[in-house]
């Protein structure tokens, strides 16, 4: 087993189902974990060259190596005699992606053992864990939908539907509908779709929806100002695909998917009208000009 290891990579989910395939191989350990923003590099060096008496190995992970960033302070005397004669305990470190230009990233390279996990669409990410079940596309679709575009809620909501379905092994729409939770993200599209197709009855059910789970109408209005927001910029770009949208915006492909086909029922007049008076609302709001609940409802009962 390799004694220093460099993961790098953004996707949570993927960092930590690595770091477990690295622990399954080792049979008695005590795992360490350490935020560099926080720490630094010499307590993770004097915690790696001290030994557990009943003869533990340690593996010690360490996140946010501002070091491996940016220019910066740090002993990286210590840290490069460290990693030269490193001891029988294993570092990891979790990096992003490793700043090239600094002379301590080309050292760490050349003495760390590199996994670069790479990022994943929804839908990949979805299928890469799916293991022995089936999930035909539409479901996928419809799943993401229901549960949003977290990564670690994703795993969380497939590994429940897993679950329930061990027998079978085949998940399909209706058992999405029976054992997923719904992402708030998720209703705030619905609510953008109620809110197109006037439908003011499903409108007000996604409002008391909110109000009945305790979600905060100041919460509710940054959301739905960032799905607008996204909408306006979608039809802004409306001669880009979906896919050049999502890496101009730093968006994933998905979210933009669905905003364009929000974005026909409005003008571009008419979304930046929606933000402004979105914004006025949350003034009037945190100034006690108004009711915030009767107000909200108000609000989206006229978009």
């Amino acid at each position: 087993m390799e004694k220093l290891i460099l993961i790098e990579g953004e996707n949570p989910v993927l960092i930590q189902k690595e770091i477990k395939n690295i622990l399954n191989k080792l049979t008695d350990y005590e795992l360490i974990k350490y935020d560099l923003s926080e720490s630094i590099i010499d307590n993770v060096i004097e915690d790696l060259d001290t030994y557990d008496m009943f003869l533990k190995q340690k593996v010690i992970v360490c996140n946010n190596p501002l070091f491996l960033l940016e220019k910066t302070d740090f002993n990286e005397e210590k840290f490069l005699k460290y990693i030269n004669n490193p001891s029988d305990n294993i570092l990891i470190i979790i990096v992003s992606k490793l700043n090239s230009r600094l002379k301590i990233t080309n050292l760490v390279k050349k003495t760390f053992k590199t996994i670069t996990i790479k990022n994943l669409s929804y839908k990949d990410f979805i299928i890469s864990n799916l293991d022995s079940y089936k999930m035909d596309n539409l479901v996928i679709n419809y799943f993401l939908s229901k549960v949003g575009t977290d990564y670690n809620v994703i795993a969380s909501e497939l590994d429940k539907l897993k679950l329930y379905k061990s027998l079978e092994k085949v998940i399909k729409k209706e058992d999405i509908d029976l054992i997923t939770n719904k992402n708030i993200e998720s209703n705030i599209f619905d609510l953008i779709d109620a809110i197109v197709k006037k439908d003011k009855e499903k409108v007000y059910e996604l409002y008391l929806h909110f109000i009945n789970n305790g979600v905060e109408i100041i919460q509710i209005m940054i959301l739905l100002a960032n799905q607008i927001r996204l909408i306006y910029n979608v039809k802004v770009l409306n001669n880009l695909s979906d896919k050049e949208i999502s890496n101009l915006l730093s968006v994933h492909e998905y979210p933009v998917k669905l905003a364009r086909g929000k974005s026909i029922n409005y003008s571009k007049k008419e979304l930046l009208n929606l933000l402004y008076n979105l914004s006025i609302l949350d003034e009037d709001i945190k100034n006690g000009n108004c009711l915030e609940n009767v107000s909200f409802l108000t609000f989206i009962m006229q978009m």
